[in-house]
């Protein structure tokens, strides 16, 4: 789960390798002292013997009988930097360098006392001394690519901070945060629930696991285990939930396996079993840190497959017109580094991408960045988030609101015990993290028209001008629930389907910014028979025109789709509203429902035997006449089943 934490960490024995080799390389001594010289060749064999504390002790003592034996503070920074006490290495390595700035054969030592002040976000002091480290030519080819970039680092840093984001994160209240560890926050579309997870204690072993909190209007509730089905003994990590609250892909690591991507569905109120998600997502390799669109049918995750372009990078696979998974895809060097790329975040707008990332100039650690998609698989250079969001920590678990409007992420602290505790953190979104496009969503629920009881369909969300399908959810099978987000500022026509049902057409203008989020949105299909009626939404026409608009093909060709398919003989109907002449109302009704008729008599699936016309002018009114919304919904083009 938290794999990219420990590729900071150079390896022991590395370490003790680079601290022999520098003792070794000692010809000469800056102290004539007999008995530091003693006791510092004693601290060189125990350091053999990988006896670091008692290495400690002689080098010490080395340094009490002599206080400018620069040696020994050098060897003793090098055991305090095995044993990961970085204020001795620093303590020490200032002891040596204020006795003697450039020791031959130590100039590296520069690069290590940089890093310990990148750690503490001490910029100044770390851009000193790697500038100290870079002054002496090295020519190691490991270390130095590393110290140029902490040097782009430092500079970066320093920049954000004198111009910080207007940015106050407040902990969330003691209701989420309860636990010792809480972090990897993930949000519906409407931001009443947050699925996080929690490890109750501070060993890097411990176990995780899912909990949600959700949100009313007094604020959020008590966390509760998702589900005893997803909780187990093992670790269930990072997770990801979809817009409408019933798809959750979660990460589940064992000891045996490693850690691979699960995934989850709901019905009514309960969690169906999990199970590994199918295709080739999972590999031997180490999979987590899911993100899924707001639909559930896009899935952005990190990994560290074989053919990647960095330790970790990210990757993206979506569900097929069959719902299986494709073969997932590399982002590519747009977004993914050398170094290590994860914790993605998509936003609910399908566009705006936020991961963490150590390939790119930041303050330090992993920082948060953002890349807008701009089509044909284009993503936008990442930018930075900037001060005080990105830090000389740490940062990932980053998430937003659907609006843009509140984001939550989880800090790392050190208690009083010296070991580190996550709490997650709510702040306002400036506005240079909010990406192009924020969201609406539509809630609601889909029932039987005659026994209105909730009914399983699928939503669809149809750009119409690009005749391309945004989103696609079906409604819950034993409560009808369903939340389908708008992405975008467009003209949508939303296609509400069910076997054996007419379908329901409605549209949605969005390119009016005013429009806002809609709750409690029931949508009534009506069974397949005679005398059944549907309004067409989605044709359209220019005022007093009979032409049909080409937005209209969408609807035109579904509805060839359900004549096709159901053998259906149907009557299309025309109306107006009754502003103007009857008899005008009566001639372009009319005429608007032959355009319809010719269009469909066209398809060669469909016979022209089975299609009729008719136009009803203003006589067969639905809404109020009075208001513009009433006339709206009275210019219509409607079916009717004959047969």
């Amino acid at each position: 789960m938290l794999k990219p934490l420990t590729l900071m960490r150079i390896s022991f024995f590395l370490l003790i390798m680079l601290i022999n080799l520098n003792i070794n390389a000692q010809q000469t001594y800056s102290t004539k002292d007999k008995k530091a010289i003693k006791f510092y060749e004693t601290g060189k064999q125990l350091i053999i013997m990988r006896r670091f504390p008692d290495a400690i002790l002689n080098f010490r003592e080395a340094t009490e009988k002599d206080k400018n034996f620069v040696e020994g503070y050098i060897a003793l920074a090098g055991c305090y930097r095995i044993l990961r006490d970085d204020q001795n290495v620093k303590f020490n390595l200032l002891t040596a360098f204020s006795i003697q700035p450039n020791i031959p054969g130590s100039m590296h030592e520069y690069y290590y006392l940089s890093q310990i002040f990148m750690k503490e976000g001490d910029y100044k002091n770390a851009e000193l001394f790697i500038d100290r480290y870079l002054a002496s030519n090295p020519t190691d080819a490991r270390v130095t690519p590393q110290a140029k970039k902490m040097k782009d680092n430092c500079m970066f840093a320093q920049s954000a901070i004198s111009h910080p984001l207007d940015l106050s994160p407040i902990a969330l209240p003691d209701p989420i945060n309860t636990f010792q560890n809480q972090y990897f926050p993930s949000l519906t579309a409407d931001g009443k629930s947050m699925v996080y997870t929690v490890r109750n204690s501070t060993g890097m072993l411990d176990e995780e696991n899912l909990y949600i909190s959700e949100k009313n209007e007094k604020g959020w509730l008590k966390p509760e285990q998702v589900s005893t089905r997803i909780n187990t003994k093992e670790n269930e990590g990072a997770s990801s939930i979809s817009g409408d609250g019933k798809t959750l892909v979660y990460t589940y690591c064992t000891p045996r396996n490693g850690c691979d991507l699960y995934i989850t569905r709901k019905l009514g109120k309960e969690w169906l079993q999990p199970g590994s998600i199918p295709g080739k997502i999972n590999t031997s390799g180490w999979e987590s840190h899911p993100s899924l669109s707001a639909d559930g049918r896009t899935l952005y995750f990190a990994s560290d497959r074989i053919g990647g372009l960095g330790k970790e990078d990210i990757w993206v696979t979506k569900l097929d017109s069959n719902d299986n998974w494709m073969k997932p895809i590399n982002l590519g060097p747009s977004i993914n580094t050398p170094e290590s790329d994860f914790t993605p975040f998509i936003h609910a707008n399908g566009k705006s991408l936020y991961f963490a990332s150590r390939g790119y100039p930041g303050m330090g650690g992993s920082d948060l960045f953002m890349s807008e998609f701009s089509g044909d698989s284009a993503w936008s250079s990442p930018k930075n988030l900037g001060y005080p969001l990105n830090t000389f920590a740490d940062e990932m678990g980053f998430t937003l609101s659907s609006d843009f409007s509140t984001g939550y992420f989880s800090k790392d602290v050190i208690n009083s015990q010296r070991r580190y505790t996550s709490t997650l953190y709510s702040f306002n979104v400036p506005p240079e993290l909010k990406g192009n496009v924020s969201c609406i969503y539509i809630k609601g629920k889909v029932f039987d028209a005659d026994t209105k009881l909730p009914l399983k369909g699928r939503i669809e969300l149809i750009n119409l001008p690009k005749d391309k399908t945004e989103q696609s959810v079906f409604s819950d099978a034993q409560n009808g629930e369903f939340l389908l987000v708008i992405p975008d500022r467009s003209n949508y026509g939303l296609f509400v389907t069910s076997k054996g049902y007419l379908y329901q057409s409605l549209n949605f203008n969005t390119t009016d910014d005013k429009m806002l989020s809609v709750e409690d949105f029931s949508i009534y299909l009506k069974p397949i028979k005679v005398n059944s009626t549907a309004a067409l939404r989605n044709i359209f026409f220019e005022t007093a025109k009979y032409d049909l608009n080409q937005t209209s093909e969408t609807e035109l060709n579904k509805l060839a789709k359900l004549i096709k398919e159901n053998n259906l003989k149907i009557e299309v109907s025309g109306h107006t509203d009754i502003v103007g002449n009857i008899q005008d109302n009566q001639i372009l009704s009319e005429k608007r429902a032959k355009a319809v008729f010719d269009y469909l008599a066209d398809k060669k699936e469909i016979n022209k035997k089975d299609l009729s016309f008719k136009g009803y002018g203003s006589s067969k009114p639905i809404g109020d006449n009075k208001t513009d919304e009433g006339k709206q919904q009275n210019r219509r083009i409607e079916i009717k089943i004959l047969k």
